[in-house]
C-alpha cells in the first residue's frame, strides 16, 4: 500500500511542487483528494467544518451514493467533516487519514459503522499491545490510514538524515511545526528503526524537491 503513497506524492508534486521555505505545510490536504479519488473506490470526496466539539474523534467519513449535478449519474461519494476544536496538525492528518479510507476500504468489515464497533475501536486504539493482538479488522485499516497519512503529510522523503540516528526533542518540534503534523506523529517519524522500515516497504523514493 505504501508504494500508492509514492505515486501520489509524484503526482501532487509535479501538479503543485513542494515548498519548505514559506509558512504553508509542504502538502495541502485540500489539494490531495483528486489523488486518491482516483485510486480509491471514491468517486467524489467533499470536506466540510463541523459545527461540533470532540475529545477523541476528529474527523470521520461518511459514504454514500447519490447524484452531484443534473448528469453526472449516480456516484460514489465520501463526506468527510472535521470537528472545529482540534488544532489545525490535528485537522490535516484527521483529513488526510478519512481520505485514505476512502481508498482502503473495500469493503462493509472494514467501516466502523455502529457505536459499538467505533467503542471497540477506540478502546483497542488505546491499548499498547493491540497491534499485536487485536483481530478486529477495522484496528489494521484504522492503523493502516493513520500510516498513510503521515508518510503523505511529512514523506520520507525529507526524512533521510534521521535514517541511522534519531533527531533531538528541539528538530522534532521544527519539523512537526514546517509539517503542520501531531508532534506525536513527528516523533515516530523522526526515528531511525521507523524510518527504516517506511524505506524498505516504499522501495523507491521520489524526487520532491
Amino acid at each position: 500500500m505504501l508504494e500508492n503513497v509514492g505515486n501520489i506524492l509524484k503526482d501532487y508534486h509535479k501538479t503543485h511542487g513542494m515548498d519548505l521555505s514559506g509558512s504553508e505545510p509542504p502538502v495541502k490536504t485540500s489539494l490531495l483528494h483528486p489523488y486518491i479519488e482516483e485510486r480509491g473506490v471514491v468517486d467524489k470526496i467533499s470536506i466540510f467544518e463541523a459545527d461540533i466539539e470532540t475529545k477523541h474523534i476528529v474527523a470521520k467519513v461518511q459514504k454514500f451514493r447519490g447524484e452531484t449535478g443534473a448528469y453526472s449519474g449516480i456516484l460514489d461519494q465520501a463526506n468527510i467533516y472535521y470537528a472545529k476544536n482540534h488544532n489545525y496538525c490535528w485537522r490535516r492528518f484527521g483529513v488526510c487519514k478519512e481520505m485514505y479510507h476512502c481508498m482502503i476500504d473495500r469493503n462493509v468489515a472494514d467501516r466502523v459503522a455502529t457505536l459499538d464497533s467505533l467503542t471497540k475501536l477506540l478502546e483497542l486504539l488505546a491499548a499498547d499491545t493491540t497491534a499485536l493482538t487485536g483481530d478486529f479488522s477495522p484496528l489494521n485499516r484504522e492503523q493502516e490510514a493513520e500510516l498513510l497519512a503521515l508518510e503523505t503529510l511529512f514523506p520520507v522523503e525529507f526524512r533521510q538524515d534521521y535514517l541511522e540516528t534519531a533527531a533531538d526533542e528541539g528538530t522534532v518540534l521544527a519539523l512537526s511545526q514546517k509539517f503542520r503534523i501531531p508532534l506525536v506523529h513527528a516523533r515516530l517519524a523522526c526515528r531511525p528503526t521507523y524510518n527504516q522500515a517506511v524505506v524498505r516497504l516504499r522501495g523507491r523514493l521520489e524526487d520532491l524537491t
